[in-house]
């Protein structure tokens, strides 16, 4: 398996993608691809977002639900070259693909693969991103809105180019063959620094995740698994139809937007203190509930608040921000106060 693993100072990488333009390499994300006449028709049962949408350029996020409504598993899906390329975190790679594969049935004009190990994929993030990617690309970088995709070529390498925001600043993801992300990289490097366009620098999976969490952007395998309603982490209108007819989950999707039945949301958290609780520790609310308020899903130091933020579930009594709670890490109990999202910087 490929990695994006770089050894660097997250709080100085952090600040590269505030004031400027950082590239990371996270060829680690798993890439599925599904071809064939019946590819749209097979998805349309199964996912949450509406595949008759999915033409050529089109990017969407979806969720695969269990029969509960609950969320097995998550992802971006691009139509490209008529087929279908869905990006998936690293955990979600095994998983996703063996849920497509058991629905994939006898007689269906589709071709699943998974294709991980063929792509490279850089992303860049930061105000300064679209600036570079202009100056790099061979041919004027196509106009794009969040999450759609095009064609593209960098150093006469091939690839597609996918508007982001998933860092809370303007982003690209760029998907090629994993032959190409050395000379791709090579020519972004030297674009940034021929034009003066700084600051500017490699960064690493640690200060992408305090990117992440300081946007409030939930992940699979933290803040999305299959004890989370799409809704409770305010997906409905992110990934989620509600005109497509059924698919697997749809009912329960439809009785939560007619009724708002959901006992909790994801929120974010500031902590005092420079412990990070782990994941799954509990919050607690200062009232005489005896039960826990939620439990925390993400936490880091944040460089824009100075301070330990977090992600967490509440339940909807304690959801207001401002709203005060403690939480015990390393055997201390510290106070932790309600924030929305994504947090101020």
């Amino acid at each position: 398996m490929k990695s994006s693993t770089h050894d660097g100072d997250p709080n100085a990488e952090h600040a590269i993608v505030r004031s400027g333009v950082g590239i990371a390499d996270v060829s680690d994300r798993g890439k599925l691809k599904i071809s064939g006449a019946d590819r749209a028709t097979y998805l349309q049962g199964l996912v949450t977002n509406d595949m008759r949408k999915l033409a050529d350029g089109v990017g969407m996020y979806c969720a695969i639900l269990t029969p509960k409504g609950k969320m097995q598993s998550y992802f971006r899906i691009f139509g490209i070259d008529e087929t279908f390329v869905i990006d998936l975190d690293e955990e979600a790679i095994e998983p996703t693909y063996q849920l497509l594969k058991r629905y994939l049935l006898y007689g269906t004009k589709a071709k699943l693969e998974n294709v991980t190990d063929a792509y490279g994929h850089l992303a860049i993030h930061g105000p300064l991103s679209e600036t570079l990617l202009r100056k790099a690309c061979d041919q004027p970088l196509p106009e794009l809105t969040i999450p759609h995709c095009a064609k593209a070529s960098i150093a006469t390498h091939q690839l597609i180019i996918v508007k982001t925001n998933e860092c809370g600043e303007d982003g690209y993801d760029l998907l090629m063959p994993v032959e190409s992300i050395t000379p791709v990289s090579e020519r972004i490097s030297e674009t940034a620094t021929s034009h003066n366009i700084q600051p500017f620098g490699a960064i690493g999976s640690d200060a992408l995740e305090i990117l992440r969490i300081e946007a409030g952007t939930p992940r699979y395998g933290r803040e999305l698994d299959d004890e989370v309603f799409p809704a409770e982490a305010w997906l409905e209108e992110k990934a989620v139809s509600l005109s497509k007819g059924c698919y697997m989950g749809q009912e329960t999707v439809a009785r939560i937007d007619t009724y708002g039945d959901v006992k909790r949301r994801l929120v974010g958290v500031t902590i005092s203190g420079s412990s990070l609780p782990e994941y799954g520790t509990e919050l607690m609310g200062k009232d005489e509930d005896p039960r826990a308020a939620g439990r925390i899903t993400s936490a880091i130091h944040s460089p824009s608040l100075n301070q330990v933020i977090g992600l967490a579930y509440l339940r909807k009594k304690y959801l207001d921000p401002g709203t005060e709670l403690t939480v015990t890490t390393d055997g201390e109990i510290h106070n932790a106060t309600v924030a929305s999202l994504p947090f101020p910087r």
